[in-house]
């Protein structure tokens, strides 16, 4: 049973997250037109559909926050409120917060009250000015209630007689009217006295509760909703004083011996299987901290073990905060642990063409046999045919299942909206987002690991690129900034580009920076693109101040890395006074790439087809050594260092003289080499095997594949290789 509500929880919050970005969405569209009554119900849907959801799997105080929003958006689609800039922000903060409920029921980690109780008494107060016509939020009085009122939290233990369904009484109502008194939280179900179903009586109560209730009302508002079930029920309500004798905000876990009170409780939170932080007495004596001694004297008390450790001056509170924070971590920890089972939605168009091609290799493999158990030697031409029907259909059907990992890129640009209408108020800017080529598909994975970079390159261009209104306006531009971003395939590959109408990069600016971190030296002749690319060294940063947006210069020597760790390249084109356009180029997949199969002596190696510039086979003449620099490859001008791949290998080749080898010439972050091999084999495509989930890491090897002799090929990291030829150290592959 377990296992089927996992599953059901899991759908859950993948809808759950569906309709909050369709919410978010909404609102952002809601601001640019305020009175479309179809936007307000179909953003309305999505929050019911959260709150109703919400409510099935225990997590109440999601179903009750989300009833807040429901209640102000019910106002506004009735026309009893009207959406202002104050209602759209307010709903958008209270949209993150939810997000932010609904992934800590997903993790079992804590929430921030503050901002919950915040959030839910200015939503409250608006839907209250509203009804009442006034249409705007009145914060300040949102805020004086809340503190005109300190919050009680209750703790309440229920188990309801077994007779409560007979009487047409339902523990639902009851959690309803606990739930408009405050905020209720940690719903446990006792499910230990649960017969099995051929035993079970639907008309008989074997559950239990308990909960937790903040709320400004007092003892006897909370006992009275219990008052018509009380017959015959075991009720223990008891009041917990927040932060008596401790100094610090946080949740301790209870020891082994409250623990032990409760040992069918099922916590309405997916809890996974096991797995639970230690407590915190385990933790400070782990550390050092306090004795095994100290500790069992301080659990005698019966009081929580960090406010009777602060009280006798064994530990400070900042020792608790540091042993709490190292429990949410070890709770964390053992959260990734669990069984996270992916999941990725596929039109039934893709599923139907894949079937279908199943059915044709089936017919092709049964064609195979029968041709095999009576093959004659002028049948040759038969199964020739056959053996090329059989490669197709295989090519085809990796195409499809490729394919079904393929999704629109949209859904890594949806989220940019909202970050360019935050960057715009923060930084004071008109700005508008521009985006095209949503639909261009490309792996699940490339799309979950480009949204960082472009996250960097989107506030990179809104800080630094596009200029304040009164600059535009100044230079005759219009006074609201453009940032555009699209998608498109060319090629085998996917090209997305960052584009800004602003200022453009400042060429002596960034010539001036690298000068005086010694990255270039003074009077260098240095082309355009090698200077644009300055910008992508770490710590680098022409800002004159910092802000909270940027102007550390920790952004783009991150977008760097994550796009050369997806095998992917980034170039940029700029005009002064135009703007700047950032050209990201990535493989449809991270799963199959496009190699050219080299040998060296007996090995086969496969190199990335993206890295390769091209082969040449050089003269005797074009090859030199410099002291402290090792060979040289004079190629039209240019040299470069030169790397004997057998060398970094330890392998015997075919030849050791580079006039009789093939140089192939490779790029990689910027620099190019020239890596020595025996012969080129060919161009193909393979697929990736991690060498670390199968083998262990070796340097200078990217992975591995299967090659079409069954022999096992290994994939170059082309830095990697370059690195092991500078340290001069080789090793064995």
């Amino acid at each position: 049973m377990s296992d089927d509500f996992a599953q059901f929880q899991e759908a859950f919050f993948e809808e759950a997250a569906e309709h909050l970005a369709i919410v978010e969405e909404g609102l952002l569209a809601l601001e640019q037109h305020p009175d479309d009554l179809d936007l307000l119900g179909k953003i309305f849907r999505s929050a019911h559909s959260i709150k109703g959801t919400s409510g099935m799997f225990g997590f109440n105080a999601v179903a009750q926050f989300t009833h807040k929003m429901e209640t102000l958006l019910d106002l506004l689609r009735n026309g009893q409120n009207r959406v202002t800039p104050q209602i759209a922000d307010l709903l958008l903060k209270a949209t993150d917060c939810l997000k932010t409920m609904i992934d800590a029921a997903k993790t079992s980690s804590p929430v921030d009250d503050e901002t919950v109780q915040r959030l839910t008494a200015e939503l409250a107060a608006a839907s209250a000015t509203g009804a009442s016509g006034e249409g705007q939020v009145a914060r300040g009085d949102a805020k004086e209630s809340v503190s005109s009122h300190p919050s009680r939290c209750f703790h309440i233990a229920w188990t309801p007689p077994s007779w409560l369904f007979r009487r047409g009484l339902d523990p639902l109502q009851t959690f309803k009217e606990l739930g408009s008194l405050g905020i209720l939280s940690e719903v446990q179900v006792d499910v230990s006295k649960l017969p099995e179903l051929a035993m079970m009586d639907p008309e008989t109560c074997y559950l239990s509760w308990t909960m937790r209730l903040e709320t400004v009302k007092g003892r006897e508002i909370v006992d009275a909703v219990f008052e018509f079930v009380r017959e015959d029920s075991v009720l223990v309500i008891s009041e917990d004083v927040r932060g008596k004798g401790l100094g610090v905000r946080g949740e301790e876990v209870p020891d082994s011996r409250e623990a032990s009170d409760a040992p069918h409780a099922l916590r309405l939170t997916p809890d996974g299987s096991g797995g639970a932080p230690k407590p915190l007495g385990e933790i400070l004596v782990e550390s050092g901290v306090v004795s095994r001694e100290t500790l069992d004297h301080a659990l005698a008390q019966q009081k929580r073990v960090g406010e009777i450790l602060i009280e006798q001056h064994a530990v400070t509170p900042q020792q608790i905060q540091q042993a709490l924070q190292k429990q949410k971590q070890q709770d964390s920890v053992a959260q990734s642990k669990k069984t996270d089972v992916g999941s990725i939605r596929v039109d039934t168009d893709k599923i139907d063409k894949l079937i279908n091609l199943v059915g044709e290799l089936v017919i092709t493999q049964s064609m195979l046999s029968d041709l095999g158990s009576r093959f004659e030697m002028r049948q040759m031409p038969v199964l020739l045919e056959r053996m090329a029907q059989l490669e197709r259909n295989t090519r085809e059907i990796q195409e499809r299942v490729m394919g079904i990992r393929m999704l629109p890129i949209g859904t890594a640009f949806s989220r940019f909206p909202r970050l360019v209408r935050d960057l715009s108020a923060k930084a004071g800017k008109k700005i508008q987002l521009v985006l095209s080529g949503e639909e261009t598909e490309l792996d699940k994975t490339v799309i979950e690991a480009i949204g960082d970079p472009l996250t960097h390159l989107v506030r990179n261009s809104a800080d630094h690129g596009l200029e304040q209104p009164e600059e535009r306006l100044d230079n005759n531009k219009p006074e609201l900034g453009t940032i555009r971003l699209n998608a498109f395939h060319e090629g085998g590959n996917i090209c997305i580009t960052v584009e800004d109408d602003g200022r453009g990069l400042n060429r002596e600016k960034i010539l001036a920076k690298a000068i005086k971190q010694g990255l270039i030296s003074e009077g260098e002749k240095i082309a355009d693109e090698q200077i644009w690319a300055l910008i992508f060294k770490p710590g680098f940063s022409t800002a004159e101040k910092v802000t909270d947006i940027s102007g550390r210069g920790v952004g783009m020597d991150v977008v760097k890395r994550n796009i050369d760790a997806l095998g992917g390249t980034i170039n940029i084109k700029t005009a002064p006074g135009k703007g700047t356009t950032f050209t990201l180029r990535l493989p449809l997949t991270l799963a199959i790439i496009e190699g050219m199969t080299v040998r060296v002596g007996n090995e086969t190696y496969i190199v990335p087809l993206l890295s390769i510039v091209e082969s040449i086979q050089p003269k005797t003449d074009a090859i030199k050594t410099v002291v402290g620099k090792g060979e040289l490859i004079n190629v039209r001008g240019t040299y470069l260092t030169m790397v004997r791949l057998y060398e970094v290998f330890s392998l015997q080749p075919e030849y050791t003289e580079a006039a009789k080898a093939i140089l192939l010439i490779l790029e990689t972050e910027g620099e190019q080499v020239a890596v020595m091999v025996d012969e080129i084999l060919g161009q193909q495509q393979v697929v990736i095997k991690s060498m670390e989930d199968n083998f262990r890491k070796i340097d200078g090897v990217a992975g591995a594949t299967i090659l079409s002799d069954g022999a096992v090929g290994f994939i170059l990291d082309v830095r990697g290789v370059l690195e092991i030829a500078r340290r001069g150290v080789p090793i064995a592959a």
